[in-house]
């Protein structure tokens, strides 16, 4: 008797998404436990909606969405981040005025017949900073004080909760210092390893060859491609996100017949 395969943590089946024209149409993936699956293209590609659409932002024109084998329709992002669906986004979406402790806490402040604990939520504080090695920052700072690089790690640790199944990071380390691209490595190491799955968006395709164990491609709102990480070169990818050849000399890209040209 064959094995029944294992369900996946999530699954897309047959995605789409219209406004005067569809910008997704027939996308379909799965993502497994303590994976990290690598989506990339180019510019308007469909990147951004995609990730949108799996943490509530954005509900899709057609398809379905499964998480654990369960239909996930969600309503709106904190619908979403109630099933352990989060994502860290280019826009940063701290308060600068806040300080460190009360935008990690902020939906969720400890509070006591209407005061705040300071005492209570600096602890809590410390304690979502030491899972993404950021023990070294005050949490009773602002945020604005903070450099753009910190402020990056700062929306991620408020996105790392016990209970997050899947993390989405769209350009994680766009705003990042090669150290702090390290570190930010390492803590995806040890969310594999606790079993959250997570989607990597990045047109890096150096890093998406450390990191990734599989890569997902998209076209012009069309998923052209899934393959293992492994042994992938840049140039195969680049020509799948484009349609069209790269010359192996000269890297210039050369027409593939009946793909489309860019304008």
């Amino acid at each position: 008797m064959s094995a029944t395969p294992a369900t996946p943590l999530f699954a897309l089946h047959d995605i789409g998404k219209d406004y005067a024209a569809p910008v997704l149409d027939g996308v379909s993936l799965t993502l497994e436990a303590g994976e990290v699956l690598a989506l990339t293209g180019e510019n308007g590609a469909g990147k951004s909606t995609l990730s949108k659409i799996v943490c509530g932002l954005v509900t899709p024109t057609r398809g379905t969405m499964l998480l654990g084998g369960a239909p996930f329709q969600p309503g709106s992002r904190r619908d979403a981040e109630a099933h352990g669906v989060r994502m860290v986004m280019q826009e940063l979406g701290l308060v600068p005025t806040l300080t460190v402790a009360e935008n990690l806490l902020l939906d969720r402040l400890p509070q006591r017949m209407g005061w705040l604990q300071r005492a209570e939520l600096h602890a809590a504080a410390r304690l979502q900073l030491a899972k993404i090695g950021l023990s070294h920052i005050d949490p009773a700072v602002p945020v604005s004080r903070l450099g753009i690089g910190q402020q990056q790690m700062v929306e991620i640790a408020r996105n790392l909760l016990d209970d997050t199944r899947v993390l989405i990071l769209d350009e994680p380390t766009a705003m990042l210092t090669p150290r702090e691209t390290e570190h930010l490595f390492e803590q995806i190491a040890l969310l594999k390893a606790r079993g959250v799955g997570i989607v990597y968006v990045s047109h890096r395709l150096e890093e998406l060859q450390r990191i990734a164990d599989r890569v997902a491609v998209l076209r012009d709102g069309r998923l052209v491609d899934v393959r293992p990480m492994a042994g992938v070169r840049e140039s195969e990818l680049v020509e799948r996100m484009v349609g069209r050849a790269v010359h192996e000399h000269d890297g210039r890209p050369r027409r593939v017949a009946g793909a489309p040209m860019l304008s």
